[in-house]
């Protein structure tokens, strides 16, 4: 399942932000909010490749584009058959649901008793409801398109102001569908054309925050001590001073968080500040062994972090 770049930058911001910065535990739990969401998708990902379609499909999973007004779209799982059009939305949740219709209002109540309000689902998977059918009503398709909430986690409770929403535990979701399949029948659009629009205009969002440099921890963490503190850089290796560690990779996983939190470009300076090296020959030496690509000459000279960054002997 490929991750949202929120995601991934979430996931290298809990990793380098100080840990008395005044929004790291903000951080950590929006992380931790993230890491659920995205076992909640692997878990409808498992339940679909179980069933048994009834005719052909395609599942384009974490579908993402901007649409004509410039607002976003991120759809979890968006199902295509010749009868209908599904779209997910994926809840990890605990606890016991509650909801109130007459002021649309999605919450919680823990095992210790907290009650916790969420942003409202139905609205959410309604709103992309609407763009999906306008899209194909531009595309000149006719196709009924639905929207279920999922519930993933199998402890959730669900109140009784449910009944007329349209959510299920995700363990329903093989008889909604069979249910779905008796009810509409089959059209003669094609699922792969269908899937193949919907792929044009796949756009990946960029994440949803930003942080300043001054923020994140620098140098390269020991993959052996789970980040006690940076590596030194001498005589070619990454040595760790706490489990006695040495290593030449480490600083791929460095460079990757700088790409991703700071930017994709990176000056000799900035080099040796992020990783903590003093010789801007060595800092020369170790780019020359990566496979970035030098733009520019002199003091204005900078390098391209690429995703698929690679380490040379």
């Amino acid at each position: 399942m490929q991750k949202s770049e929120h995601y991934v930058f979430m996931d290298a911001l809990v990793r380098r932000i100080h840990e008395d910065d005044e929004e790291a535990l903000l951080f950590q739990e929006e992380f931790y909010r993230l890491q659920a969401g995205l076992a909640g998708e692997m878990k409808l990902k498992t339940t679909l490749a179980d069933y048994f379609f009834k005719s052909d499909y395609e599942i384009l999973y974490n579908f993402e584009c901007i649409n004509l007004r410039g607002f976003t779209h991120q759809i979890d799982a968006l199902l295509i058959t010749p009868h209908f059009i599904i779209i997910f939305e994926v809840k990890q949740i605990s606890g016991s649901l509650f909801y109130k219709p007459a002021v649309q209002e999605f919450y919680r109540v823990t095992d210790n008793g907290i009650e916790e309000n969420f942003a409202n689902p139905f609205d959410q998977v309604y709103r992309h409801q609407l763009f999906i059918e306008q899209f194909l009503q531009q595309s000149a398709l006719k196709l009924p398109v639905l929207h279920i909430v999922v519930i993933a986690n199998y402890r959730a409770k669900l109140d009784n102001g449910f009944e007329s929403m349209p959510i299920i535990h995700l363990s329903s979701l093989p008889k909604f569908l069979e249910s779905l399949y008796e009810h509409y029948p089959s059209t003669t659009v094609v699922p792969r054309q269908i899937s193949e629009l919907f792929k044009s205009i796949h756009q990946r969002l960029p994440a949803r925050r930003q942080i300043e440099a001054s923020r994140l921890k620098t140098g390269v963490f020991c993959h052996h001590c789970n980040v006690i503190g940076p590596m030194l850089f001498y005589r070619g290796f990454w040595h760790c001073e706490h489990c006695k560690t040495k290593s030449t990779d480490g600083i791929i996983d460095a460079l990757q968080h700088y790409r991703i939190l700071i930017g994709p470009h990176i000056t000799n300076h900035a080099f040796r500040n992020f990783l903590g090296i003093k010789s801007r020959y060595a800092a020369i030496r170790l780019l020359s062994k990566l496979n970035v690509e030098a733009v520019g000459q002199g003091k204005s000279r900078y390098y391209v972090i690429p995703e698929d960054l690679l380490y040379g002997d």
